[in-house]
């Protein structure tokens, strides 16, 4: 039971990161991205290719370097941002609204056929394998004890990534991104650089999507193909729904509420005799149920965002006034 709770607050603070990243573009920024989980993919693969070394034939993928773990992520993350600099210098320049949806779903549909076709690339859809317990050698860890080191990491990052949000979500750029939501030509009428704006939030949040995929293949020691099921893309958009969206402490309760209570709760249901995969079905019945509602009775999340003013300074309105 214990090694169970130490699992799921494990990939409760993963998925936590992964959702405060996506908060950022469609939470603050209103772009409804489909290609968010390919930054974490990419972030997994990287971070696996660049820590665990050559493997003998069959298995295929690029670089085979045996960097530290901590260097790795940063690589990782460095990799997943330049990814998204790349699409949203396409997409967000003259696309809003499901046209940016659909540019970005080609775009993971594009990755996602590269990874699992170019076999060289990541080794299909074999994925990748091998990197168990990193740091532990280095930090003098044993197995039995990693387990509670890597919760205490992950929960670690998870709290420096939400203060560091926090941050961001009451400075001037959280402000502007807010007000591009709300009325994008409004907030052009006063000087907003739109695109530059989305543009480094997109980034942004894509750098914590690769960074949430770096801990999420130390966590599963190998990652391929069949996690990129459409269910992981939805199940982080639930959370922020669910929690509130754009605000900070309502991802944290929707990624609780989501995926600790209703996905996990699943697992303990009773199987039917005779209908062994009913209760496997039920886990995205639920969610889909839980986003109908909430989009029809509470949209505006459990913790509904708290309406920030961008006041100017007292000195600035009085230098300006006529």
């Amino acid at each position: 039971m214990t090694q169970y709770l130490v699992s799921v607050l494990t990939e409760g603070a993963i998925f936590g990161i992964m959702a405060l990243g996506l908060n950022v573009i469609w939470g603050w920024s209103g772009d409804f991205d489909l290609a968010y989980y390919g930054y974490v993919a990419l972030g997994a693969y990287m971070t696996l290719v660049l820590t665990i070394g050559r493997q003998p034939p069959p298995v295929q993928y690029i670089l085979g370097l045996e960097l530290p773990y901590p260097v790795a992520v940063l690589l990782a993350v460095a990799s997943a941002m330049a990814l998204a600099l790349v699409i949203g210098l396409i997409a967000l320049r003259h696309l809003r609204g499901i046209y940016f949806s659909i540019v970005t779903l080609g775009a993971v549909y594009v990755l996602y056929a590269m990874a699992g076709q170019f076999v060289p690339l990541f080794n299909g859809y074999q994925g990748l394998s091998g990197l168990i317990n990193p740091m532990a050698d280095a930090l003098g860890i044993d197995f039995n004890s990693y387990q509670y080191f890597f919760l205490g990491l992950a929960i670690a990052v998870f709290l420096l990534v939400y203060f560091f949000m926090s941050r961001v979500s009451s400075s001037r750029f959280g402000l502007a991104l807010r007000s591009l939501r709300e009325d994008e030509r409004a907030a052009a009428a006063f000087g907003r650089d739109i695109y530059r704006l989305k543009l480094k939030a997109y980034v942004l949040g894509a750098g914590l999507g690769g960074l949430g995929g770096a801990l999420f293949a130390a966590y599963l020691s190998a990652f391929n193909t069949s996690a990129w099921a459409p269910l992981e893309t939805v199940v982080l958009y639930a959370a922020i729904l669910v929690g509130g969206r754009g605000n900070i402490r309502g991802v944290v309760l929707g990624v609780l509420i989501v995926y600790v209570l209703i996905e996990e709760s699943t697992r303990f249901l009773p199987e039917i005799p005779g209908h062994p995969g009913i209760v496997l079905a039920l886990r995205p019945i639920v969610i889909g149920a839980a986003l109908v509602l909430f989009l029809r009775f509470r949209p505006q999340g459990l913790l509904p965002e708290r309406h920030y003013v961008d006041r100017v300074q007292p000195a600035a309105a009085e230098a300006n006034a006529p």
